[in-house]
């Protein structure tokens, strides 16, 4: 049994993670700014936390798949337009259901919206994981770190391809962002990782169908897969 398979796409490398009992349902994963994905590894793989999700929702059924996205990507619109692509890819290769979940963390968040909105009729649900939702809120919130600062803003700068002055401009316009989301969104946040600052932007999201937020204290993260999984569920009654 192969657990898993990785592919280059747009010279990316992306992977498919193969549970034993397949369901049918696919979930695409799209990783926070240090994520990534490799020819035999990946993140999720690596760290115990995100390999103990990946296991689960396999155990489950679920088919996942995931790319490195250009690594950090930041909400850019070829990170956003590569997962379009990714999708398609895996549809045809595989034997799913052509509408899928998706689970996004941190950064993940920024993209996840701009492919909501490109798939939006062939996604069932969304579920974030401590989400950043706002690139000029998070960058607000840096600025007294300089280093950390000066490294956000060449990672964005190169995710987005933009020269010195398109940076500029873009950090001295006012907040942009389109917390917009037409399908069911649930956002599970994490008490106490240093991601606070977000949380207030929750109450900002217009969505159409269903929203859920759900808090858990760091010593309950191992409930992450299976509060993903019964939002997941809510949404595969009909086929």
């Amino acid at each position: 049994m192969i657990n898993q398979r990785s592919f280059l796409l747009d010279g990316q490398y992306s992977m498919i993670y193969y549970p034993e009992r397949p369901s049918g349902f696919a979930v695409m994963i799209i990783g926070d700014r240090n994520h990534f994905v490799e020819e035999k590894t990946s993140f999720w793989l690596q760290h115990p936390g995100r390999n103990e999700i990946v296991t689960q929702l396999k155990s489950l059924g679920y088919m996942l798949f995931s790319s490195n996205f250009y690594g950090a990507s930041w909400g850019s619109d070829r990170a956003a337009d590569l997962a379009k692509r990714l999708y398609h890819m895996v549809m045809k290769s595989e034997i799913l259901n052509e509408r899928f979940h998706i689970l996004a963390e941190g950064t993940g968040a920024l993209t996840a919206m701009k492919v909501a909105d490109l798939l939006k009729d062939q996604i069932r649900s969304v579920v974030f994981l401590n989400p950043c939702l706002s690139l000029q809120k998070k960058i607000q919130k840096e600025k007294e770190q300089k280093f950390f600062y000066k490294k956000i803003i060449n990672e964005i700068s190169h995710a987005y391809g933009w020269n010195k002055q398109e940076s500029a401009e873009f950090l001295r316009s006012p907040e942009a962002e389109n917390l917009e989301i037409s399908v069911p969104l649930k956002i599970i946040h994490i008490l106490g990782n240093g991601a606070e600052d977000q949380s207030e932007l929750y109450k900002s999201i217009q969505n159409k169908s269903h929203l859920e937020i759900q808090f858990l204290l760091a010593e309950k993260r191992y409930k992450i897969a299976a509060q993903a999984r019964s939002f997941f569920r809510k949404y595969e009654t009909i086929l």
